[in-house]
């Protein structure tokens, strides 16, 4: 796959110096360390809740599919050398994180799920335990996935988990280093661009405290609404949308006011600890506003390369904000989700991740009161044409979650995630994907992918 150059390394760069040398350089240190430390510790999470499944026997229950890539884990989690010594380390760390985690989670969910289905908070602490040791499924996740219900219970070992997608799948069908950038705000934007895939653009971006504008481009804020967040972070995390008020100044969802030249001072400061990129804030399609929260609301749509080499729409979850939140609509930022019918773009029963059992599932918005159950996403064929057709234009890669926005005039593209997380589909549909297509999909590009010449997977089961 041809990648085209970088071109906004060329960005001329606008410096701030809003801050000494000395504090740029610590600030930059900080950034780093903290990013690798959270590296490490998202790693070293997937090391200890995956290991009752590194344990596990082979005959572990479950579909072809989704026994293939339990199996296929298992021997991802033994590679030599390091298997043997991060099994060690989570055996010993396993049972204290389990205790913490079980009581942590019963304090929070163990009452009202008690009300709902009669079940004892003890009962649902061994149902916890018996979970995460039968089938690496950790607490967090037995609420989530709402197993304390004893038939979605018996579909256990049907549940793909993090650790095994994310952590080790994904790791294996990785392309190889350089073939894209997807994770690159500034690259994505300029790629779909040259490429003909409708995304949201990016003005400019700020790295090292200094603002950096496109060759070409004023060196100027617009007069319009701006959302700033990281060049490369999901989650929605450290993400602020500027709203502009007029007379060269802009506002914040916290009320907060800056003009022009202290908002860029600010972007070009938030740099010091990892890089940002300023895009125009887009507004829902209008058949949206009454369930949107004022934020941007968006649908996941999950691709995967199918057994003809064709892109294949698996899964579907739209997003939408609640609460006091204005600026992001995501799963992970306490909104709501629910799952869309990929036949006919209807939208059914939402909630968020399963951590706040007040919010139960609901059929209408919490702010607005507006139902939405049984509505249909506008331009459903387009989003979903448009999410292959990006697929097709990084053919390289197995799967990847897309965020579409539906806006008046059509679909737009805010971002493709190259390790897409299985679980907002899985809590939103109640219902496990070990024995769905994406399933079958990913199970059949790991055995193409590890059959393939000098492909070396060394295990030390």
């Amino acid at each position: 796959m041809d990648v085209p150059p970088l071109q906004h390394e060329a960005s001329r760069p606008l410096a701030k110096p809003s801050v000494s040398g000395l504090t740029a350089s610590a600030a930059l240190l900080r950034g780093k360390l903290w990013k690798s430390t959270l590296a490490r510790a998202e790693q070293f999470a997937y090391d200890v809740s995956g290991l009752p499944m590194a344990l596990a026997p082979a005959s572990r229950q479950g579909s072809e599919a989704a026994a293939y890539l339990h199996a296929t884990y298992k021997e991802y989690f033994w590679r030599l050398p390091a298997g043997p010594g991060k099994a060690l380390l989570a055996a010993v760390t396993w049972p204290f994180a389990l205790a913490f985690t079980i009581v942590q989670n019963t304090a929070r969910n163990g009452a009202v799920i008690r009300r709902r289905t009669g079940k004892r908070a003890v009962s649902q602490a061994l149902g916890q335990l018996h979970c995460a040791w039968s089938y690496a499924i950790a607490p967090p996740w037995y609420y989530m996935f709402e197993l304390f219900d004893d038939d979605r219970r018996a579909r256990a070992p049907l549940y793909l988990t993090a650790h095994e997608t994310i952590a080790a799948a994904y790791e294996l069908l990785e392309p190889m280093a350089n073939t894209d950038f997807l994770a690159d705000k500034v690259w994505f934007a300029d790629y779909c661009k040259t490429t003909g895939l409708i995304a949201v653009p990016v003005l400019f971006h700020a790295a090292r405290g200094k603002i950096c504008f496109p060759q070409g481009d004023g060196e100027a804020l617009p007069d319009s609404d701006l959302f700033v967040k990281p060049r490369q972070g999901n989650g929605g995390h450290h993400s602020e949308r500027w709203d502009f008020v007029g007379d060269g100044r802009y506002r914040n969802s916290k009320g907060e006011a800056l003009r022009r030249p202290d908002l860029l001072r600010w972007i070009a400061q938030q740099s010091l600890g990892q890089d940002f990129v300023v895009q125009p804030r887009l507004v829902n399609h209008p058949l949206l506003k009454d369930i949107s929260n004022d934020a941007l609301a968006t649908v996941r749509v999950l691709t995967c390369r199918d057994e003809k080499g064709g892109f294949e729409a698996t899964n579907a979850a739209f997003r939408m904000a609640i609460g006091a939140n204005s600026v992001v609509d995501n799963f992970h930022q306490g909104g709501l989700a629910a799952p869309v019918d990929l036949a006919t773009g209807r939208i059914g029963l939402a909630s968020d991740m399963g951590v706040r059992p007040h919010v139960g599932w609901r059929d209408t918005h919490p702010v607005t009161g507006i139902a939405f159950i049984g509505r249909t996403l506008p331009f459903w064929a387009d989003v979903l044409e448009l999410a292959r057709r990006a697929h097709a234009a990084f053919p390289q890669r197995t799967a990847i979650g897309w965020d579409v926005a539906m806006l008046e005039d059509g679909p737009c593209i805010i971002e493709g995630n190259g390790k897409p997380d299985l679980d907002i589909h899985q809590r939103v549909e109640r219902r496990p994907l070990g024995d769905q297509r994406i399933a079958e999909l990913l199970a059949f590009n790991l055995r193409k992918r590890l059959t393939q010449p000098g492909v070396i997977f060394t295990t030390g089961a």
